[in-house]
């Protein structure tokens, strides 16, 4: 593990703490813990669910990171099961792990409470709890049935990322090629915007090619969000946003989720908070302090990562409060921009 003395110091912990009676909560808007519990070999004989678990996330250290919401994506390799076979899998897949998911939440004793209106954000920052927000990344579920967005919907899933590394019914992904990268949304792609829009469900554009981007700008009638990408000026990878998408994205009123992952990050492919610093910097100047967030990814990334779980993201803010970041700024990045967003655009009880 890569660590860089002059932008972190891991010795000792103190709490996120403006003063003793004041906590900064945190929001992070993406994580996959889920799969990686739903995999054969993921609790490798260990109980927990998402109590406790050997991976990045669990209720133990969101508690001890003061987080207030923690989305977890519902997550499956679509590119493992021939395209004929693809949607109907998926739809399966998802709704037995969505099953899989409320189960763990329940057996948390209300540690851990469901985020389906924007009212509950407000209930877990009142009663010290922490929120769950259910996404979806990849809408390869829905078909080409718009039916089941509102199936998913009542399920609890209030996120959805419209696609991840393969091309579905709503679109094509982020991809090197350049004529995949152009094109945007299918006929039904738009339907589902439109849909999620009047639903109150989030529109993700991470993972989305650039075309299909620039049709949810022009589509979005509400704040969207990419709630795991980073800056493509900073890092040249498909998968960030150009300068251009940043500022789209702040126009719109939405936020971008900060990604911790190594290639996202750095050429060199190794995750370290002077890395993050660099592209929350650029972010920042390029789309304004109201559109900066967290997207960890946490147990969804692999590699040199200087932050590993949920509770050692503290350390970022850290980071940038000693390299000048204010309290106001900082707790815009640590949730208040995600809470808005939630605000604007999750539907009321």
């Amino acid at each position: 593990m890569s660590r860089n003395r002059k932008s972190l110091r891991l010795g000792g912990r103190s709490s996120l703490k403006r003063t003793e009676k004041e906590r900064i909560r945190m929001i992070d808007l993406h994580c996959d813990t889920l799969w990686r519990l739903c995999r054969p070999d993921g609790l490798r004989g260990r109980r927990g669910g998402l109590a406790e678990n050997p991976f990045g996330v669990d209720v133990r250290r969101l508690e001890k990171a003061d987080s207030l919401v923690q989305a977890f994506a519902v997550f499956f390799m679509t590119g493992m099961v021939p395209g004929p076979l693809r949607e109907e899998w998926a739809y399966k897949t998802a709704r037995r792990r969505i099953r899989a998911y409320h189960r763990w939440r329940i057996e948390t004793g209300g540690r851990l409470e469901p985020i389906r209106s924007w009212q509950d954000v407000d209930f877990c920052e009142r009663y010290g709890c922490v929120g769950s927000l259910l996404t979806l990344e990849d809408a390869v579920p829905f078909g080409q049935d718009l039916g089941r967005l509102k199936e998913f919907y009542d399920l609890g899933v209030r996120l959805v990322t419209l696609t991840w590394n393969h091309e579905n019914s709503v679109g094509w992904p982020n991809s090197t090629n350049r004529t995949v990268m152009g094109r945007g949304l299918k006929p039904f792609g738009r339907e589902v915007v439109e849909e999620m829009n009047y639903l109150g469900i989030l529109v993700d554009v991470s993972h989305l090619s650039d075309g299909g981007f620039w049709d949810v700008v022009r589509l979005s009638k509400k704040p969207f969000i990419a709630s795991h990408s980073n800056a493509r000026a900073v890092t040249s990878h498909p998968r960030n946003l150009t300068d251009r998408m940043i500022r789209a994205v702040a126009e719109s009123g939405g936020v971008i989720g900060l990604n911790f992952c190594p290639s996202f990050l750095s050429e060199k492919k190794i995750s370290t908070v002077a890395g993050m610093l660099r592209h929350l910097h650029h972010i920042y100047q390029v789309g304004g302090e109201d559109v900066l967030a967290l997207g960890s990814d946490l147990d969804g990334i692999s590699g040199k990562l200087q932050l590993n779980s949920c509770d050692q993201i503290e350390y970022l803010a850290r980071a940038l409060r000693r390299h000048g970041m204010s309290w106001r700024v900082l707790e815009k990045l640590w949730y208040q921009n995600a809470r808005r967003v939630f605000r604007e655009v999750l539907p009321e009880r």
